[in-house]
């Protein structure tokens, strides 16, 4: 995909050279950067050297989760016709796969003309500037377009917004003999997994073996849905999957995996690949620390991101670098090191979720535009993982919280979902649960994790809650429809308020003896 659509001009060089803001990247952080700068009237030119739209359009959010979607509904097929003993031909599985990607491009390309192209921008009031993005000083840029070999200077009045976002971290560095064998990474998989079935007609979808290394969330969600999807799947994680979350979630995934057929490989590393054939066309061998060796088709290869800083000239003018995240370092305001110029989203090092990186861009607009200054860091995000089910948390984990406040202070409401009536409707009730964490005495709410189908959207009302400082025994008031999975927040803030009635209840029964 190039730039531009086929109806956009063919000329990358905007039609002024001085703007109220420039931004430099075109994914979440630099798409509400420039949003917001033309939502004020100010005049703003985005820069992007490949797509506008960033990692989430086109190779991050958008095509996992309408993979995810297809996938799932291939499993339900796959369950249903399993039920009935209807066996699917490997012909009619194939078909059912290109349908899948074409939904994935077709999702991709609405998304694209909907909220990101050049037509749609322009239409807001904001100038697009194809090439790369180099710092001339703090308030001007040269523009270079590497496809025709031209370049421009633009020059900023109020000040510049960096959001180049991450890459993928290069896995060859760490992994012996990767580089010599083809390797699907969350940039690739997209068109490479398909593409590997279209080109081996002879193996059926089901003989194929695909290794996932690593155990987060990018690394879980492609696992569960290429398993989904036919394939024999397994994943290796040099920690628990789902490290940086509560242990149940982890332990529960991993249940969840195990029963879909996917084999886990906890607490271990990937040390070496290798090809028995030249050119790694041939079956993958994979060698692990404990020296165990796995053989599979394909490696999908998931072990992070690293922000994007690189060839912008940031050396020139004196932006600093944070030596521990390598992004760009800045302040609460989201300033570098350099008046004038900001810094939003993965480039920074910081959290890498596209709504926070959207929601930092929109600061770092309006702390250049606009008098004062708000606060764009924030110390709490809400995440969401996409398997199903979801796993969503915000906050603290118990251990952090126990950690930072002491074990006497801190209070768990747990759930399993075989305790919640909508999951056991659905017959979703054999995985999950909902925990909560919060201060014993005050009930303030620390943080949650939930394993729920729909996490991803019950994890807002406690971020709400929390944000709104509103203790966790409040939601009992708050009147939640029945049978809904969010019906469980209200059930066991009620559990926790009536405990705390008990408490009282002494003189409860003594005010209504005297008649109160």
């Amino acid at each position: 995909m190039a730039f531009s659509s086929a109806s956009s001009s063919s000329s990358s060089k905007p039609p002024r050279s001085t703007y109220d803001l420039l931004v430099i990247g075109g994914g979440s952080a630099g798409l509400t950067a420039a949003k917001f700068a033309a939502t004020f009237g100010k005049t703003v030119c985005l820069i992007e050297a490949a797509k506008i739209g960033g990692d989430c359009t086109w190779k991050g959010c958008v095509p996992s989760k309408t993979l995810l979607a297809g996938a799932k509904r291939a499993h339900l097929w796959q369950k249903m016709n399993e039920k009935y003993s209807i066996d699917i031909d490997d012909l009619t599985w194939r078909k059912m796969l290109k349908d899948v990607k074409k939904e994935v491009d077709e999702t991709m390309m609405r998304i694209y003309k909907k909220d990101d192209s050049p037509e749609v921008l322009r239409a807001l009031g904001i100038d697009c500037a194809e090439g790369r993005a180099v710092f001339r000083d703090a308030k001007s840029l040269d523009v270079r377009n590497e496809s025709n070999g031209t370049s421009f200077p633009l020059e900023a009045k109020f000040g510049i917004v960096i959001g180049t976002g991450a890459r993928v971290r290069d896995p060859t560095l760490n992994i012996a003999g990767l580089g010599s064998v083809p390797y699907w990474t969350y940039e690739n998989v997209w068109d490479e997994f398909f593409t590997s079935i279209e080109r081996n007609p002879q193996q059926k979808v089901s003989q194929k073996k695909v290794i996932v290394v690593g155990g987060g969330p990018i690394g879980c969600e492609l696992s569960q849905a290429i398993s989904r999807l036919g394939c024999s799947v397994t994943v290796v994680s040099r920690n628990r999957l789902l490290p940086q979350g509560e242990a149940e979630a982890s332990a529960e995934i991993e249940k969840v995996f195990e029963s879909e057929g996917i084999h886990v490989i906890c607490n271990q590393t990937v040390v070496s690949v290798s090809s028995s054939k030249s050119g790694g066309e041939g079956p993958i061998s994979v060698t692990l620390d404990s020296k165990e060796t796995i053989i599979g088709d394909h490696i999908l290869v998931a072990t992070g991101r690293v922000p994007n800083v690189e060839n912008m000239g940031l050396n020139n003018i004196g932006v600093e670098i944070n030596g521990i995240t390598n992004g760009i370092q800045v302040d609460d305001n989201l300033k570098t090191s350099v008046k004038g110029v900001f810094a939003a989203g993965d480039c920074t090092g910081d959290r890498q979720f596209t709504h926070y990186a959207g929601y930092q861009g929109s600061f770092a607009a309006r702390n250049v535009l606009l008098p004062l200054n708000d606060p764009g860091i924030l110390h709490e995000v809400p995440s969401t993982t996409f398997t199903e089910p979801e796993v969503a948390s915000f906050g603290l984990t118990e251990q952090a919280a126990i950690k930072k406040y002491g074990e006497g202070k801190v209070s768990i409401s747990f759930r399993p979902l075989s305790e919640i009536d909508r999951a056991i409707c659905e017959g979703a009730d054999k995985y999950g649960f909902v925990k909560i964490i919060y201060k014993t005495k005050s009930k303030q709410i620390f943080g949650a994790t939930i394993m729920t189908p729909a996490a991803g959207e019950i994890i807002s009302e406690l971020a709400v809650a929390k944000d709104a400082k509103q203790s966790f025994r409040n939601l009992a008031t708050v009147m939640h429809s029945y049978p809904s999975y969010s019906i469980a927040l209200q059930q066991m803030a009620a559990d926790v308020h009536y405990d705390n009635l008990k408490k009282n209840k002494f003189l409860y029964d003594i005010l209504k003896a005297i008649g109160l």
